[in-house]
């Protein structure tokens, strides 16, 4: 029908400094032809750390949506990776998608995280019935194959250098989905509240 328009699929996340994306820009290349499995690798700078996944969202609906995030206080906080994970974890089958975890900032995200949840349920966002996990995600598997050696991922997460960083703000972002990749565009950001210091 004329005057139509299709909804946003909109996630809310972390963006990472430049330093984070050239490095998982060189993990990702470590794997050229180490796996048999088809695994999509995420473009380095399309790289985040996911709060809260949204889907379809009316084009109306953004203004209640970004007045209900700049409501969400929080102090920045340092974020530092320097491991990889699973899912499913390792031992329970072939992984379906491969990332790299925090080793500083988990229980700061996973805060934000619940903030932005609590939020976002009166506008009809149904909270999350999973625990929060913050990951990067590098790669989805496909079609996973026998043999591959999935330590491989441990071992170049851990063996790059990674600045330590600072979440000062989030992003709510649109997603569009091509043939050759999803591409982002930030609808909105919200800053932290620098006079409240470093959160622990």
């Amino acid at each position: 029908m004329a005057g139509l328009r299709r909804p946003l699929r909109c996630f809310i996340g972390l963006p990472l400094p430049e330093s984070w994306q050239a490095g998982f820009g060189r993990v990702i290349q470590q794997f050229s032809g180490a796996f048999a499995s088809r695994i999509v690798w995420t473009r380095p700078s399309n790289g985040h750390l996911t709060l809260k996944f949204l889907g379809n969202v009316a084009e109306t609906q953004l203004p209640e949506l970004t007045q209900a995030l700049a409501g969400v206080d929080f102090a920045p906080f340092a974020l530092a990776v320097g491991r990889a994970g699973f899912f499913p974890p390792a031992g329970r089958g072939s992984p379906r998608a491969l990332w790299a975890g925090l080793t500083q900032g988990e229980a700061s995200s996973a805060r934000l995280a619940a903030r932005i949840d609590k939020a976002l349920v009166p506008l009809g966002f149904a909270p999350e019935a999973r625990p929060f996990t913050a990951h990067l995600t590098l790669g989805r598997v496909k079609d996973a194959a026998a043999g591959d050696d999935w330590a491989l991922v441990e071992r170049a997460v851990a063996g790059e250098s990674w600045p330590v960083a600072v979440a000062g703000c989030f992003v709510l972002w649109q997603s569009v989905l091509f043939a050759t990749g999803p591409q982002y565009s930030r609808l909105a950001e919200f800053p932290a509240c620098p006079d409240r210091g470093l959160a622990p």
